[in-house]
């Protein structure tokens, strides 16, 4: 059994020092002194090799991951437990409470049964990729695989022959996933789906609510579906533009039921820094703003406090110059500091299509976002795995974070022209140059 007292004290301590470069070196030689090992930081998560000073250097700067509790990627071996209770620890398991266990029929203080196919989903994704590989389970092998092609933006075709490579060239028999779509299918059960949103070409409305079964748009006449430029002829079936969003109120749910996010979710109650300064959103004048105005929400530390950004990007690099798509991302303010502007907990809602910006009607976009931001203003049923209880989960949108132009957009400002500073509005004091 290898020493983890060190892992939950102070990173700045001699002791937690001393504790990383013991790991450092017991790992090196329980590995046999490869020249990299897997880094267990809070970052990489043994997704990456690191040299052994790249190691010690992101244990001491990020931590350790606090999901890793058996350093069995290090050396520590892993004791053989058949009963239930085996099953209750390691990511694996997380990740299927996470995926099945629903709020509305969830009966509290009791976890979810382990009936067979339970447990033989959890062993299969804990299971080794081959005999006697104990750095990769099937589940992480695969995590780790798909992190790489999204990063490097390989193509499916590139990705299925990578994973036909690596198939050969591991041990038989072997349970790598072989293809794109077998790896699509195996990390859907813990997906959260999006929903695709048609919407006017001239960015006038969406077709939903009571536009839904609409075949063209009621304000300018638009068809919904795309049109042949050459013919004229409208291709049933094909949407002329879609927007993605991606729900925000599972997600919301999906959090609370980690007991570790519960708690992190709790940090700001008692986290106000008493010294005049802002260390975090909770010293803002806008969060006191809030709490004075609205007490009953602010007494509970599960209400979310949100932050909403946007901008536009081209998603084609210099391929087309003129297209701009624009991602709407929510930020939780509930997080420590540390953790919240973290990439894993920042939320991509909505997918707003080119090829032009949305300027003015970016509102039309927003709709289905605001509907459930009204909802969460209300409250929705959800399940607190800290506190093992139901309660009714609220949020509320801070501010935004945009460039200038974009302010205009989403606030319904001038920011240009006579009337440029949407403070003094009307009584902007502005001049005329000569020759403009």
């Amino acid at each position: 059994m290898m020493d983890k007292s060190w892992v939950h004290l102070n990173r700045v301590t001699d002791e937690y020092l001393v504790g990383a470069s013991n790991f450092i070196k017991i790992a090196a030689k329980n590995l046999g002194y490869p020249h990299k090992m897997l880094c267990p930081c809070k970052n990489c998560r043994n997704l990456s090799h690191q040299e052994m000073s790249i190691v010690y250097e992101h244990i001491v700067i990020n931590g350790v991951d606090p999901t890793y509790t058996i350093w069995f990627h290090h050396g520590e071996d892993i004791i053989e437990d058949e009963t239930d209770e085996s099953l209750n620890d390691g990511e694996a398991y997380n990740l299927y409470i996470a995926a099945y266990r629903h709020d509305e029929n969830f009966e509290e203080s009791a976890q979810p049964a382990l009936d067979d196919e339970w447990k033989q989903q959890v062993n299969d994704a804990n299971s080794h990729i081959y005999d006697g590989c104990t750095n990769y389970t099937k589940l992480s092998s695969i995590v780790a695989l798909y992190k790489l092609k999204t990063m490097h933006s390989w193509s499916d075709t590139s990705f299925n022959g990578l994973l036909e490579l690596i198939s050969d060239m591991l041990p038989s028999p072997n349970v790598l996933l072989k293809s794109m779509y077998e790896t699509k299918k195996y990390l859907k059960k813990f997906d959260l789906q999006y929903e695709k949103i048609d919407a006017c070409v001239n960015d006038c409305c969406l077709f939903m609510k009571e536009n839904k079964k609409l075949e063209n748009c009621p304000n300018c006449g638009a068809s919904r579906s795309k049109v042949d430029e050459c013919t004229n002829r409208v291709k049933k079936g094909v949407s002329a533009k879609v927007l993605r969003y991606f729900p925000i109120i599972p997600r919301f749910r999906r959090m609370f039921r980690s007991q570790k996010t519960a708690e992190e979710l709790r940090w700001h109650f008692k986290n106000k820094s008493e010294d005049g300064k802002m260390h975090h959103p909770v010293n803002s004048a806008a969060w006191d703003l809030v709490s004075d105005k609205w007490p009953i929400f602010a007494s509970d530390p599960r209400s979310l406090r949100l932050g909403l950004a946007t901008d536009g990007f081209n998603p084609f690099g210099m391929i087309s110059t003129q297209y701009s798509c624009w991602p709407v991302m929510l930020v939780i303010y509930n997080f420590p500091p540390w953790s919240c502007m973290r990439k894993e907990n920042v939320m991509l809602s909505l997918l707003i299509p080119g090829p032009k910006q949305p300027g003015k009607d970016i509102d039309i976009y927003l709709q289905p976002l605001v509907d459930d931001l009204k909802m969460l203003w209300d409250g929705v049923s959800a399940y607190d795995a800290y506190d093992n209880e139901k309660f009714k989960l609220r949020a509320l949108l801070l501010w935004t974070i945009n460039d200038f132009p974009t302010y205009g957009n989403l606030a319904g400002c001038t920011t240009k022209g006579k009337h440029a500073c949407p403070i003094c509005a009307h009584n902007t004091k502005s001049v005329w140059l000569r020759y403009s």
